[in-house]
């Protein structure tokens, strides 16, 4: 409970947990709700809209996070790959505030490159892309993402679910160069045998993140008017996985 942190001086508190466990530690934060920096680290869109709309936007902040680790232990983590810098902003907008800076510095310090920016919703959707091109083919299939992108039919479906996401965010005002797409593919094609939140959480019999990241594109083509359907499709695939019995 976070009743017992009111009026304690906190730097900032970080909400880590994956998007199906959100809502109730969100809401246990109201009591902090304005007083102290509350830091969103969840993949995928909406998931700031969702705790502004129960906390307020004043000193709620996003991240997007460019390094991935394992559990080892304890108090150990071993870090997979890390891609500099992070990026963390205010989602009230209005600028670069002092608080995503103090936050970026710290973990800056700590080595964890980070920058504060005035628009974190495009960093948020480079990294929801990425995410949703590969993620769920690589979760679907049990393969680690070296395993996907070495095969030719694995992957040719995630540059179409590359292709199909990049049309979703132009539309929604983000368009990220001619040259994004090239871009992704060979970010993508470096990944290494690591095997992405998604697929440790249906093997682990745990729900997953999808319906902030394919299914968070898709539900903002719908609002926008476009057709996505292979971000669709993937949201009721690894739907129907997490229901099988195999994560619940």
């Amino acid at each position: 409970e976070a009743g017992g942190l009111v009026g304690r001086r906190l730097d900032a508190v970080v909400v880590a947990v994956k998007t199906p466990h959100l809502a109730p530690v969100v809401d246990a934060l109201r009591p902090l709700a304005g007083s102290v920096p509350i830091v969103v680290y969840q993949n995928g869109l909406g998931n700031e809209r969702f705790v502004g709309q129960r906390l307020g936007t004043d000193l709620v902040l996003r991240t997007a996070i460019n390094y991935a680790g394992v559990p080892k232990g304890p108090g150990r983590i071993e870090m997979t790959f890390f891609h500099p810098p992070n990026q963390v902003g205010c989602i009230c907008g209005g600028g670069i505030c002092r608080e995503a800076e103090a936050f970026a510095a710290d973990l800056t310090a700590a080595g964890l490159e980070t920058e504060a920016t005035d628009d974190i919703a495009r960093f948020t959707w480079r990294k929801t892309i990425l995410n949703a091109a590969l993620s769920p083919v690589s979760a679907l299939l049990g393969w680690t993402m070296a395993e996907v992108m070495d095969h030719p039919h694995a992957r040719r479906l995630v540059e179409a679910l590359l292709e199909e996401s990049i049309a979703v965010a132009r539309r929604a005002g983000y368009d990220f160069g001619d040259g994004f797409f090239a871009a992704c593919v060979d970010y993508l094609a470096r990944a290494g045998h690591h095997r992405p939140s998604m697929l440790v959480d249906l093997d682990a019999g745990r729900p997953t993140e999808i319906d902030f990241i394919n299914g968070g594109i898709a539900s903002r083509a719908r609002e926008l008017g476009v057709a996505a359907p292979l971000n669709e499709a993937m949201t009721a695939l690894v739907h129907a996985r997490e229901s099988s019995g195999r994560a619940t």
